[in-house]
């Protein structure tokens, strides 16, 4: 109930004015007191208000989230390093994945080296492991080979 209530850091919103439209009742000494309302509300009046008031908290929404992923990339990209590799590098690749039951103190994440066999896309290139299975990977796991004689 909490959570519901709470509203979200980039949306200013909470979840339950997202889902109904309106703020969660809180339980307070003001909520134990006898409503009774004066008038009799127009039912096709009140969803027309809710529908503008959501599409209203919808595209706040969602300039709130576009503006926060540009400023989630931009820090992102300030430390991300530009890699560039070419057909017959040699390469070592990164696999943080271990064996259930190993201690990660003697796990070693680089495996290699391998040869690079080919640019799939821009960031996506072929390998050829010790196996001569060519998996596809991606450019975050793999760093250049200096020592070619290993």
């Amino acid at each position: 109930m909490a959570y519901r209530a709470t509203p979200n850091t980039v949306t200013k919103t909470s979840p339950n004015y997202l889902l109904h439209g309106r703020e969660m009742p809180l339980l307070n000494s003001d909520n134990l007191k006898e409503r009774v309302l004066r008038e009799n509300p127009d039912h096709h009046q009140r969803m027309e208000s809710l529908k503008a008031s959501l599409n209203a908290a919808y595209t706040y929404v969602s300039k709130s989230n576009k503006k926060i992923h540009q400023d989630n990339k931009r820090l992102y990209d300030r430390r991300a390093k530009l890699r560039k590799f070419k057909f017959g590098d040699i390469v070592y690749l990164y696999s943080p994945a271990m064996k259930p039951g190993l201690s990660r103190k003697f796990n070693k994440p680089w495996s290699g080296p391998h040869n690079l066999t080919r640019v799939v896309t821009r960031l996506n290139y072929e390998i050829v492991n010790q196996n001569n299975k060519k998996p596809t990977v991606h450019i975050n796991r793999r760093k250049l080979a200096y020592d070619s004689e290993a």
